[in-house]
């Protein structure tokens, strides 16, 4: 993996290139990965530019780290530079402490597929024990078509969110395009999310062995969140109890098949 440093769109940035793949990690705020490119094509992730954001915590599009179940901590500010560090070759890149002594990083790394491992850590820096979820989402355009694997019947929908729109068939969900809002999730024991663009396929996976029973957001683990604008791609880890100085992660695995080869 081939890494530099340098400016994006105004951001500080990390490029990081893994033979045709190109990722964009954000350093000014975050972290966020900003973009992931195949062959110089587009951007596979949504850049916001409406400014979108909870409170003073922002989105910026891409993909974001937070904790779940969602709550007011999960839009916690993170709107100042993070530190860089390289161990053997993985890039680190950690976020500031928090207000609640938790410090998040993610640490970028080539896997042997031609793809990225994003390793999401948090580390519990606070005097108490912590308790929740790591949430990873991912920002894309909406325009690219969305689905999940899916085995199980046991599908949640958010309220406000028509089912109809989401079919399950050949053991995937796939969502309808269109301008709607709606959000659905689901446990699978070996998550898989997938966004079509007429780049290709864009892939994520996690390894991570859950169980249904301690799976925050009503048993799910994989969930889909679209809006008019962009959609999101979301996998959590199942429930942990940090002790003040433990830590924890959540991997997933990104890799981008060109159209050509699937």
């Amino acid at each position: 993996m081939n890494v530099s440093f340098e400016k994006w769109k105004g951001w500080d940035a990390v490029k990081c290139t893994s033979g045709q793949h190109t990722m964009v990690i954000g350093t000014s705020a975050g972290p966020r990965i900003l973009s992931l490119r195949c062959n110089g094509g587009e951007n596979l992730l949504y850049e916001d530019h409406t400014d979108f954001g909870v409170g003073a915590w922002r989105m910026y599009g891409g993909h974001r780290f937070t904790i779940a179940p969602e709550n007011d901590d999960s839009y916690e500010p993170d709107n100042e530079p993070c530190e860089v560090t390289m161990e053997d070759t993985a890039i680190h890149v950690i976020a500031k402490q928090r207000s609640n002594g938790l410090a998040l990083s993610l640490v970028i790394s080539e896997s042997p597929q031609e793809g990225f491992y994003i390793d999401h850590v948090l580390v519990n820096k606070g005097s108490t024990d912590w308790e929740g979820a790591l949430w990873a989402i991912t920002c894309v355009p909406r325009s690219h078509v969305l689905s999940g694997l899916c085995t199980t019947n046991a599908i949640n929908f958010w309220p406000g969110t028509d089912a109809s729109k989401w079919k399950q068939s050949y053991g995937r969900v796939m969502v309808e395009g269109g301008d709607f809002r709606g959000k659905a999730g689901w446990y699978s024991a070996a998550p898989e999310l997938t966004a079509v663009s007429t780049e290709g396929k864009f892939i994520i996976t996690s390894p991570d062995k859950t169980v249904p029973e301690l799976c925050v957001d009503n048993g799910s683990n994989v969930e889909i969140f679209v809006c008019a604008g962009w959609a999101e791609l979301e996998t959590l880890s199942e429930k942990y109890s940090i002790a003040p100085g433990g830590s924890v992660a959540h991997r997933q695995h990104w890799q981008f098949i060109t159209r050509e080869h699937y």
